[in-house]
């Protein structure tokens, strides 16, 4: 398909200065003063999300989200529970150990905090400190270290750590005979590459990664055999890698050892979790995508040391893998061996861990039954929109899913439905951020943003339907959508780092702000007149184009933390006087005139009807009533504004 791309309108500049304008046509209809709401004049109204017995908001959770896996030394299992924000504990049994909740940090990001356990494993060196718990935290790049009562100790990494170091996304880890803790850093660059090899005593970090063509590329997860080699899960390379302990455990030499994917997967070896039984000398890899486990020979003595041995449970490759018992409906996650030798495998889709026998016989389930997350409540929600009957829905992002309200008279709304369930496919949801209704189509706009992937769904169905979908513009992580009177669907391509035009039928028409070095776009949205408003997180910057009919340039723009300092643009909307821009980052929404000028803020951090935490999208509603959705309350909140 041919990309079209529109040159946006060149500055003028004047005796060496550069002047950025806007006509007053481009920016609608004359400002009214700016009086808004300076100091109070936006009040706050009805909420929408679950409350506790004190009327405080709380997050329509899921029971657990099993993600990371690890043994604790008296043989009881740690589930990092994703979503939840902590690792809990089961016995070997399956059923839950006391105390269930292993770590009393709260989520935050500072000392004595966490946030999702990605990988988590346990010292059982015998040195100083046999118990000791590990956990990565791949969205906040750090590793926090949790003494054997689950007492947050102390963390590395570079999000407000105690211990500066350049961790990119680390994944799974496991400790050695040695006591060094060896963490897959998945994403890091020429210096920091493959795996990092912790010292807890000194704090002491080394990156380390062999030589090319053997460099690591996105090292996912790791386990040591009975001779203590290394086994690496090469993710990049679609193989493992083993060091061989008698050769040093050199791991800036090319592996002794590679293992390719085995008979009967051919498309990917997703391998999303690694792990050994010393004692039985077999293997285990979650390869997520192919919805199975699969096992290797991983007796050291034995002549076909590294061999495959099986496949076994999962159904066909595809994003919903299955829910019955042993099947896995967004793929295997994080994988572990408790200590009667069972094998533990993260089925964070069904709100569930499975467990196995070594000869790939389901055991059991934890938790069982399985509690999902409740209806009417949200999980880290993004975005919010309005179709013409005045039904709102909202992306449930955490859950993977959409929740659909319809009025209830004085301003608030009742549950109606919800639909989704992660996956890669586009009837499927992941990560969906930001949110628009086609007027023209009446279809719901949604950016599934870690697909690279805007879907339009038919909402008419009792189950919604995908009309269209796409992946062109070359759409890198889209936080945004904006849809237009005339059937365009606007994309903020946040590391596109520009806005993608779509038609209603879902054909790419173009692109705009390509020259304009936008940055990493986030909210989006369609004035009164046509024209398009796009926020950038990393400038504070809000864009103001032409419609992509009308040519898509530039018409003028303005910076938010000139104003307002460090503010995290997110969410924009509009009504026929303002525009309102969500600043995630102080806990506000902010009010402008169309020239920029920043007329007041509201909200403030807190719980409370009045305050909000981490704003996101924003839209104007029934009454021109404006809504918050606020990722870190857990709720949307209405507002009366000017």
């Amino acid at each position: 398909m041919l990309r079209m791309r529109r040159r946006a309108a060149l500055p003028l500049t004047i005796a060496g200065i550069l002047v950025v304008w806007a006509t007053p046509r481009a920016f609608g209809a004359s400002a009214p003063p700016p009086t808004g709401c300076k100091p109070t004049a936006c009040t706050p109204g009805t909420t929408l999300g679950l409350t506790n017995s004190k009327g405080q908001p709380i997050a329509g959770a899921a029971g657990v989200y099993p993600w990371g896996m690890a043994e604790e030394p008296d043989g009881s299992m740690l589930v990092g529970d994703y979503w939840n924000f902590r690792i809990v504990h089961y016995n070997a049994n399956g059923t839950a150990a006391t105390p269930f909740v292993f770590t009393k940090s709260k989520q935050g990001f500072g000392n004595d905090t966490n946030q999702e356990p990605f990988g988590v494993c346990v010292d059982n060196s015998g040195g100083p400190f046999q118990g000791y718990v590990y956990m990565t935290e791949g969205s906040l790049y750090n590793v926090v270290q949790y003494d054997p009562n689950g007492n947050w100790v102390t963390s590395w990494g570079t999000t407000n750590a105690v211990h500066t170091v350049n961790f990119d996304y680390p994944s799974q880890c496991v400790v050695g005979s040695n006591g060094l803790i060896y963490i897959a850093n998945q994403f890091g660059g020429p210096a920091d590459q493959g795996l990092a090899v912790l010292n807890p005593g000194t704090d002491a970090v080394t990156f380390e990664s062999p030589p090319a063509p053997n460099a690591f590329i996105q090292t996912r997860s790791l386990a040591f055999d009975s001779a203590g080699n290394l086994w690496v899960a090469d993710q990049g390379h679609h193989r493992i890698d083993i060091f061989y302990a008698s050769k040093g455990l050199d791991l800036t030499a090319p592996p002794q050892k590679t293992i390719a994917p085995p008979g009967g997967v051919t498309t990917t070896f997703d391998m999303r979790g690694l792990a050994i039984d010393p004692t039985t000398g077999m293997a285990f890899v979650a390869n997520g995508q192919n919805c199975l486990v699969q096992s290797f020979n991983a007796n050291p003595s034995s002549g076909s040391y590294g061999a495959f041995v099986t496949n076994f449970n999962g159904v066909g490759s595809g994003s919903d893998c299955g829910s019955g018992n042993g099947q896995f409906e967004d793929g295997a996650r994080d994988i572990a061996i408790d200590g009667s030798g069972n094998v533990w495998v993260g089925d964070l889709g069904d709100f569930r861990a499975e467990v196995f026998n070594q000869s790939g016989v389901y055991q059991l389930s934890v938790p069982n039954p399985p509690a999902p997350p409740p209806t009417g409540g949200f999980d880290g929600p993004r975005g919010v929109a309005f179709d013409s009957a005045g039904d709102m829905y909202v992306s449930d992002t955490y859950n993977e899913r959409v929740e659909e309200f319809t009025p209830s008279g004085g301003g608030s709304f009742a549950f109606d439905r919800a639909w989704g369930m992660r996956g890669e496919a586009a009837n499927t949801f992941n990560y969906p951020r930001l949110i628009c209704i086609d007027p023209s189509t009446g279809d719901l706009v949604v950016a599934n943003t870690d697909s690279n992937m805007v879907v339009a769904w038919n909402v008419s169905p009792s189950s919604p339907k995908v009309d269209w979908y796409s992946t062109a513009g070359g759409l890198a992580d889209p936080y945004g959508v904006a849809c237009a009177p005339d059937g365009t669907v606007y994309v903020a391509n946040s590391n596109g780092k520009d806005v993608v035009a779509f038609s209603s039928a879902g054909t790419e028409l173009g692109t705009m702000g390509s020259t304009d070095n936008l940055g990493f776009t986030r909210g989006i949205w369609v004035d009164t007149d046509g024209s398009v408003w796009v926020d950038t997180d990393a400038t504070g910057n809000v864009y103001h184009f032409a419609a992509f009919s009308a040519g898509g340039a530039e018409l003028g723009h303005f910076n938010v933390n000139n104003s307002i300092p460090n503010a995290g643009v997110f969410g924009i909307a509009g009504d026929s006087g303002y525009l309102y821009v969500a600043l995630s980052s102080v806990n506000e929404v902010a009010q402008y005139t169309r020239a920029g000028t920043l007329v007041g803020t509201f909200g403030g951090a807190g719980t409370t009807i009045g305050k909000m935490r981490t704003p996101q999208g924003l839209a104007v509603g029934p009454g021109g009533k404006l809504y918050v959705v606020e990722e870190n309350t857990d709720r949307v909140s209405q507002w009366s504004v000017p």
